[in-house]
């Protein structure tokens, strides 16, 4: 008995010595730690979120990813698609075997959307942090919710550390009409419902 007991003791220590770290990315409103949703009045032009980063342990020379929306292909970048905030990624490694996207490209596009972080040389393992600011246009989108979600993540470092993700965190985004708007349309269905039932009587 005692035996088997040593043996399950020491395959669960074997399995949290050798249980696969997750790296993970997520995105939140800008300046802010862990907000994950907001809201804004129809019309809006633009919309700033925070691309947090955590890399559980591992260094890293590259990161890439792309974001999506759901629903699909009804949001672009803005005129700045993203800004770098130094932590410890630069602006610097978004050129040269880097990649930002595409000012006014779809949320969504393979290859004009696609980010590519690539430090040339590794950066020390780091906790969770914002790690860039993205801006997107958002002054077509009618009234509901939008949500933002990074896919397809890859970090590299020069121990050859290819590590799985946690599952991302989604951003969801809220537009909405202007309450003024909203009022004047409230009165408008009351009114048409008013007539409607004054017709119906004189019938």
């Amino acid at each position: 008995m005692k035996r088997v007991k040593l043996m399950l003791t020491l395959a669960v220590l074997s399995g949290a010595v050798f249980a696969q770290a997750a790296p993970r990315l997520g995105l939140v409103k800008s300046g802010t730690a862990a907000q994950a949703a907001d809201s804004v009045l129809l019309g809006t032009a633009t919309y700033t979120m925070d691309l947090r980063a955590n890399t559980d342990g591992f260094a890293v020379g590259g990161l890439q990813y792309y974001l999506v929306t759901t629903p699909g292909n009804v949001v672009t970048y803005g005129a700045t698609p993203l800004t770098a905030l130094n932590n410890p990624f630069v602006a610097a490694d978004l050129t040269g075997f880097g990649q930002p996207p595409t000012a006014g490209a779809t949320v969504n596009s393979a290859l004009a959307g696609t980010t590519i972080w690539f430090a040339g040389s590794d950066y020390a393992a780091f906790p969770e942090q914002s790690i860039g600011t993205y801006q997107f246009n958002v002054s077509s989108l009618g009234g509901g919710t939008y949500v933002f979600t990074p896919g397809g993540e890859e970090l590299s470092n020069g121990n050859g550390d290819n590590p799985a993700f946690a599952s991302p965190g989604s951003f969801a985004l809220s537009v909405v009409p202007e309450p003024g708007s909203a009022l004047l349309m409230g009165v408008g269905v009351l009114a048409l419902s008013l007539r409607r039932r004054g017709q119906r009587r004189a019938a």
